[in-house]
């Protein structure tokens, strides 16, 4: 009996393991959070929303970057919008001619993708017909965040991004300037040994 219980334990245990390494994977609907090795203006202090991941690359959306900008000045053709109340992001740096955004709602419309809960990624205006005007609900970005085909892979192995899973209120986070500090790991500090005093 108590080999059982004994066995059951490390099922249980190796389970949970299984379970914690998903986690700790790049995948549509995750979070990438810079540590402190990524520096530069584009990527430090970070929060990246993947929306693909696969052997060809990675292509994903930075969350926590309003700008002071209006949507109605940025946009060469405004009435094609809904009206929108809400920041400008900065997205990424890739194509930063492209306007992409991120919807909340219980009811999508045709056309967009589902990434987590109940964001959905939409590429193109027609799928915000009947969209709400707030940014608790809509948020459009400037450009996006891309890596070929391995680069975050080895991002990954250097340290550079911390995986978070995402949720709809993280994604539609009221202070987004203040997501980077709230998800980002404890920096661990290793004391170093000071020589033995004679």
């Amino acid at each position: 009996m108590k080999r059982i219980a004994t066995l059951l334990v490390l099922i249980g245990s190796l389970l949970l393991a299984v379970a914690a390494s998903a986690d700790q994977q790049p995948a549509r609907g995750k979070l990438l959070v810079a540590t402190e090795l990524v520096g530069g203006d584009f990527f430090a202090r970070t929060v990246v929303l993947l929306l693909h991941y696969d052997d060809d690359g990675a292509m994903g959306i930075v969350i926590n970057r309003p700008t002071d900008i209006n949507l109605q000045d940025a946009i060469a053709e405004p009435d094609d919008l809904p009206v929108y109340s809400g920041a400008l992001f900065w997205g990424g740096p890739v194509q930063m001619g492209v306007l992409h955004a991120l919807l909340r709602t219980d009811q999508p419309p045709e056309g967009v993708e589902a990434v987590v809960d109940s964001v959905y990624y939409v590429n193109t205006v027609d799928g915000l017909n009947d969209a709400p005007e707030d940014e608790n609900s809509l948020r459009f970005f400037v450009g996006y965040a891309g890596w070929s085909a391995g680069q975050l892979d080895r991002e990954l192995a250097r340290g550079s991004w911390h995986i978070v899973p995402a949720s709809a209120d993280i994604v539609f986070v009221e202070d987004p300037d203040a997501l980077w500090k709230r998800l980002s790991p404890p920096v661990e500090h290793t004391a170093g040994l000071r020589p033995a005093a004679r």
